[in-house]
């Protein structure tokens, strides 16, 4: 491989031995994960400078070489430096939350031996990912701003630039300040293309194909297959996984539920994990209203990973519950949820938790109550978006919507879409949101069909069928369908009525 800026920004920094040896490395290595290993291997095979040791471990921890990890730990477990890099990342929602606190005590007896400024650098940023994107932005703000203070006295650690840049763009998010945030990150991808730093641009890229889900998903989408190109570059197995993952809500984002799906199982035959079942698709069959699906996902995974120091699987269990009418230990679930959501500092989470709420209120037929309810989950959702919070809250709107329009349908000679029906159409149509687009329309046969009006049920969901025949929306379709069929059926039944009142 030819020499990267990944690898050659820290030679001002460190030893000629520790050069030298570098570049023999990258000259005999195919990609940077090869590189990787046989840096790995070198540094516990071999008694080497300390400046190799760290940057053997920092590698691998950004690879999450978890096997190589602990042998590098194990080796150099009396190396200060090298210990903060031990900890797992895969999860934002259980490794950040449950380490954080480990790496900064880690951290601080590194920074109690005055090691050198590029390695405070790095320390820093650490802490910075471990606050990423849970807990206090002030705190998060802190170690960013301690990073930036030593570029101010150091030029030469301008290349660690891009990394503050993506980290930077992720707060300016979580304050709604989402062009500022783009622009940020934008910055951070072009410092690193100038740099040659394919880990930071990575990082960038990533939170930029996340924020432009939020609002234009084509983008994203687009922006998604670049990454996935750039990770099988790298050859690093995770980055390929995280690039599935985080395309996977994109896809969720777009009511593409079945390449959601596909992306999430494929995800996790890469990471070779045959034991625990892949949670997120009870997230989706709920989206679909399919209960039962969604129940028997979340429980496998309990029943293999469970219990959780995180909220997010206990709301996914809750809704699963609520929906095949389980609302006692739906509620349970909840309260198990709500004990845990103060340790994430997340609005979001907050706002995860009131349409969960809502739901079970929906379920037990308290209808203002859900209203009442979901609409704070889509307030939040306005705020902090993630895509498919935003989706999840206005589906069950519409829901609590015609409920409440068939209670009073005897007063209503013709149906007439609701505000949330309305506001739904529109965001699903504004943003291109195929899939959502087409529960739209589920929906709103739905509540035309309630008010007896079955052709204009019927020639709302023909219509739903054109909006799209990607692989994404198979169940959809089908679910259309099955509709279209009862439809077509009642439709039938009420000619034969009519035929028989008129020969009276």
């Amino acid at each position: 491989m030819k020499p990267m800026g990944t690898i050659t920004k820290y030679y001002p920094f460190i030893d000629e031995e520790s050069k030298t040896m570098l570049d023999s490395l990258m000259e005999e290595s195919s990609s940077y994960y090869d590189f990787v290993q046989r840096l790995s291997a070198f540094v516990l095979e071999n008694e080497v400078p300390v400046n190799l040791a760290y940057l053997a471990a920092v590698h691998a921890w950004w690879c999450r070489a978890e096997e190589l990890k602990s042998l590098i730990q194990e080796k150099y477990e009396n190396v200060p430096c090298v210990r903060p890099w031990q900890y797992p990342h895969n999860s934002v929602e259980t490794h950040q939350l449950q380490y954080h606190d480990s790496v900064v005590e880690d951290i601080e007896k590194v920074m109690s031996s005055s090691p050198e400024d590029w390695m405070k650098m790095e320390l820093h940023l650490l802490h910075t990912f471990y606050h990423w994107p849970l807990g206090e932005l002030t705190s998060y703000y802190e170690s960013l701003e301690k990073a930036k203070s030593l570029i101010d006295t150091n030029p030469r650690l301008n290349c660690f630039e891009p990394l503050i840049c993506a980290f930077e763009g992720i707060a300016k998010l979580r304050e709604a300040y989402v062009k500022e945030s783009l622009a940020i990150i934008q910055r951070g991808k072009e410092l690193a293309e100038v740099y040659d730093e394919s880990l930071y641009k990575y990082m960038n890229m990533l939170q930029k194909g996340n924020i432009l889900r939020t609002f234009n998903v084509q983008d994203s989408l687009a922006l998604f297959e670049d990454l996935y190109n750039l990770a099988q570059d790298l050859e690093v197995p995770y980055f390929t996984i995280e690039v599935l993952h985080d395309s996977a809500i994109v896809y969720e984002t777009a009511g593409e539920y079945d390449l959601a799906i596909s992306s999430h199982l494929e995800k996790m035959k890469l990471f070779g994990i045959t034991d625990i079942p892949e949670p997120f698709p009870s997230r989706i069959y709920s989206t679909l209203g399919d209960g039962q699906k969604a129940l028997e996902v979340i429980e496998r995974h309990f029943n293999c990973a469970g219990p959780f120091d995180s909220p997010l699987f206990y709301f996914w269990k809750a809704w699963a519950l609520a929906l095949v009418n389980k609302l006692e230990e739906a509620e349970r679930t909840l309260d198990t949820a709500h004990s845990l959501i103060a340790k994430t500092g997340s609005e979001g989470t907050l706002g995860n938790y009131y349409h969960c709420v809502g739901v079970l209120e929906l379920r037990r037929g308290n209808l203002l109550a859900a209203l009442d309810i979901i609409e704070k989950a889509w307030d939040i959702a306005e705020r902090v978006s993630s895509g498919t919070n935003q989706n999840r809250a206005l589906l069950d709107l519409v829901r609590v919507e015609i409920a409440l329009d068939k209670q009073s349908i005897d007063e209503i000679k013709v149906a007439t879409p609701g505000k949330w029906l309305s506001k739904l159409e529109k965001f699903a149509t504004e943003r291109e949101l195929t899939g959502i687009r087409m529960q739209a329309a589920l929906l709103k046969s739905e509540l035309y069909q309630n008010h007896g009006q079955l052709k204009d049920a019927q020639s709302i969901l023909l219509d739903a069928l054109s909006i799209s025949d990607s692989l994404g929306v198979v169940t959809l379709r089908k679910m259309i369908k099955e509709r279209l069929s009862d439809l077509s059926h009642l439709i039938k039944e009420a000619e034969i009525s009519t035929d028989k009142r008129k020969s009276i």
